[in-house]
C-alpha cells in the first residue's frame, strides 16, 4: 500500500504539527496491525512537554533539527540519525532547542491498546520544574 503526501492525516497541535501514517482511532490511515508511525514537526523554541504511554513502547528517530531528549530524569541533546528507546510508562519529552523546525518519526507499539496514547505530566513535579534545574 502506498499512500501521498496529500492523503496523510495531519494534525496541528502546539508545538507544530504531527503527521499520522497509521493511527490507533483512525481508519482512513495505512491499516497497520500493531504500529503507529507519526512524522513530528516541532517549531523552535516548542516542545511535547513531559509525558507517557501507559502500555506502548516508542521509538524517537529524529530527522533533522536539535532536540533537547529527556527519559525520566536524564537529558541529551540530539540531531539528525539519533535514536531514543522510551518503555512503557517512563516519562519524556522532547523540545527543540535549535534555530530551526525539527522533524522526528515517532513508532508506537501496542495498536490495539485502548488506553490514551498520552498522558501529560508536565504540571506535576518534579516534571515541571526539572528543565529549570538542569540550565
Amino acid at each position: 500500500m502506498f499512500i501521498s503526501h496529500d492523503d496523510i492525516l495531519k494534525d496541528c497541535v502546539p508545538m507544530g504539527l504531527n503527521e499520522f501514517f497509521s493511527h490507533h482511532r483512525e481508519a482512513h490511515t495505512v491499516p497497520a496491525k500493531d504500529v503507529i508511525l507519526i512524522r513530528a514537526t516541532i517549531e523552535s523554541g516548542e516542545g511535547h512537554a513531559f509525558h507517557y504511554h501507559e502500555d506502548r513502547e516508542e521509538f524517537l528517530y529524529i530527522l533533522d533539527g536539535k532536540i533537547e531528549q529527556w527519559v525520566g530524569e536524564e537529558k541529551k541533546i540530539l540531531s539528525a540519525g539519533d535514536v531514543v528507546y522510551v518503555p512503557p510508562g517512563v516519562v519524556h519529552a522532547s523540545f527543540n532547542v535549535g534555530d530551526d523546525e525539527a522533524k522526528l518519526l515517532a513508532i508506537f507499539g501496542n495498536l490495539s491498546s485502548s488506553a490514551e496514547l498520552a498522558v501529560d505530566v508536565s504540571e506535576q513535579e518534579p516534571w515541571c520544574s526539572l528543565r529549570q534545574q538542569s540550565s
